[in-house]
């Protein structure tokens, strides 16, 4: 007769991963920096990975029309993405000669490259922008040369990206959060929020909703700004990056990430517009 083993305990290396996830960083070079650099842009994707997953439940909770578990999931996204840009504070200390040292051995690699920070993009309702031949494109298309860099980028995501943008067309963060705006108040549109913004007594949980959502809008900008400020401070603010596409007559890194930053800073236009004119009295 045979006696059952008792079952093995779980141990916090086995549940983390800690052995496969410490095993993940293998520098190009012997850069006493390059270790930094990939950490912390590992960092940043887990953190993605998370910010994805609340996303998808903020989203899920308001297309059922919970709107206080979707305000709350917000709220968690925003808080994941200030704690993610708090990565580039160890990278502000490193001078551009200890980046210098190792980042040939990154061309063409670049951070254009992280598709969960498009995917995030994507989930909260970033429209495609029609181009002067009638198609339809992602922003990011239009942004930079087609060199090496994008043509990467695109053979491994593009398809990937482009299924997530037809799921969520009209499933995104942005339209379930105005659909619900609408269906509460009987206005379309920028109006819907109009109306809930002076008659904020009558919709406490879809205001405070709206509130947590231009606050996420903001950490996104939060992290862009980061971004762009330790590129100006590693890279130099008319360096090119490792991508090939900054180039030629293209911007520097930085000027590529300013021209972004200037560009997709408001996530939630019909919100924006709503609280332009929001203090000059309801339109019916």
């Amino acid at each position: 007769m045979s006696i059952e083993q008792p079952p093995k305990p779980v141990t916090y290396w086995d549940y983390v991963g800690t052995d496969a996830l410490l095993d993940l960083q293998k520098p190009l070079t012997d850069a006493h920096d390059e270790m930094q650099f990939i950490v912390v842009h590992q960092a940043f994707e887990l953190w993605f990975k998370l910010a994805i997953y609340e996303l998808r439940g903020a989203i899920a909770a308001l297309d059922s029309s919970d709107v206080a578990t979707g305000s709350r999931l917000l709220k968690r996204v925003s808080c994941i993405l200030r704690t993610a840009l708090l990565g580039f504070d160890p990278l502000i200390t490193m001078t551009q000669q200890g980046y210098a040292e190792f980042r040939n051995a990154l061309r063409p690699a670049s951070g254009f490259q992280s598709a969960q920070f498009r995917m995030i993009e994507i989930l909260i309702g970033i429209p495609r922008v029609t181009g002067s031949d009638g198609n339809e494109r992602f922003y990011w298309e239009s942004a930079v040369q087609a060199g090496v860099t994008f043509t990467h980028f695109m053979e491994k995501y593009h398809q990937q990206l482009l299924a997530m943008y037809e799921e969520t067309r009209d499933r995104s963060l942005r339209h379930v959060m105005l659909r619900v705006t609408e269906a509460a108040t009987g206005h379309v549109g920028a109006d819907a929020y109009r109306h809930l913004f002076n008659h904020r007594d009558q919709f406490h949980e879809l205001t405070s909703l709206a509130e947590t959502a231009r606050d996420l809008q903001q950490a996104m900008l939060d992290f862009r700004l980061h971004h762009h400020k330790v590129t100006v401070f590693t890279v130099g603010e008319h360096a090119a990056g490792t991508s090939d596409a900054h180039t030629g007559n293209h911007p520097s890194c930085a000027g590529y990430l300013l021209g972004v930053i200037r560009d997709r800073s408001t996530l939630f236009p019909e919100l924006e517009e709503a609280l332009g004119g929001a203090q000059a009295g309801d339109r019916g």
